[in-house]
């Protein structure tokens, strides 16, 4: 569910490269199931942009917060690696450890 999500968005419509690369991304663990994410990227028709969002009892519920200007773009998320059920009403937390072992 989204609590809140503000976006504004200015684009170069003149452009016709509409380039995108990654120029970096790090994250890591918080608490078991709490993770963050920061990323910088780059894309060429983007005069502006600004974001920010908040979920609820959805799929990797967060928060997250998004600035860019004249195509460069930082992007900040804090979120949960669970996955939400709405059958049950609650998070679950997957077991994949099997599927991994069939890559070893």
């Amino acid at each position: 569910m989204n609590i809140l999500n503000l976006r504004s968005e200015l684009t170069n419509p003149f452009d016709r490269w509409d380039y995108f690369r990654n120029l970096g991304c790090i994250s890591g663990m918080i608490t078991r199931f709490k993770a963050w994410e920061l990323e910088h990227s780059y894309y060429s028709p983007l005069l502006f942009d600004c974001e920010l969002r908040l979920t609820h009892r959805t799929d990797h519920a967060g928060f997250e917060f998004g600035i860019g200007v004249l195509g460069y773009g930082v992007h900040f998320r804090i979120y949960d690696t669970r996955h939400w059920n709405p059958d049950t009403n609650q998070y679950e937390e997957y077991d994949f450890s099997e599927y991994f072992e069939a890559f070893r």
